[in-house]
């Protein structure tokens, strides 16, 4: 086949795609488009008071970060942007899983507080207070160092506390307290 007939056919199947994605969206328009899961079940705006711009300062009131959160997929996850400064950069992906009603994590970072891959967190299904704490999806051997992450809401913006155990989950010791408020 050479050049010529390869571009009428291109031309051709590119346009026959056009026409039937035309069809589709005008069929689209004609029927009502059902709301998101996400968006009626309650289960997954647990986190919605931390979607927005933040700088984030830890407890002796330093700026310590920004970070940037959004609602994604219509409302079924978010996004989380971290930017600490000199190239400290960290991105999460943070979903609702309905059939096991827990949140999930996946968190990747270049620095904080060495280059880490990817770690895994779910959250916790002890926790009953506000927002969201976050243990790792994997039970490390007794002995390991046991870290949580719990995100909840406070006045004027959002509470990130850190906190680690040595004694297996007995006792908590808090690590990092970051308060964000709403970036300016």
């Amino acid at each position: 086949m050479n050049i010529g007939t390869q571009v009428i056919l291109a031309v051709s199947i590119a346009v026959g795609a056009m026409s039937d994605g035309a069809a589709l969206q005008s069929r689209d328009q004609r029927e009502p488009v059902p709301a998101a899961p996400c968006s009626t079940d309650s289960g997954y705006r647990r986190l919605s008071f931390w979607v927005g711009d933040w700088t984030v300062f830890d407890s002796t009131g330093k700026r310590y970060a920004s970070q940037r959160v959004r609602d994604a997929v219509d409302g079924c996850a978010l996004t989380v942007e971290w930017n600490g400064g000199g190239n400290n950069q960290g991105l999460s992906l943070f979903g609702f899983d309905a059939r096991s009603k827990t949140w999930r994590q996946m968190y990747v970072s270049n620095q904080i507080p060495r280059p880490t891959g990817v770690i895994l967190r779910q959250s916790d299904p002890e926790y009953t207070g506000p927002g969201v704490r976050f243990i790792s999806m994997v039970t490390p051997p007794p002995g390991v160092t046991r870290s949580r992450i719990t995100i909840a809401p406070e006045a004027g913006g959002v509470l990130q506390l850190f906190e680690d155990s040595h004694d297996d989950g007995k006792t908590w010791a808090a690590q990092f307290k970051a308060v964000h408020r709403p970036a300016q």
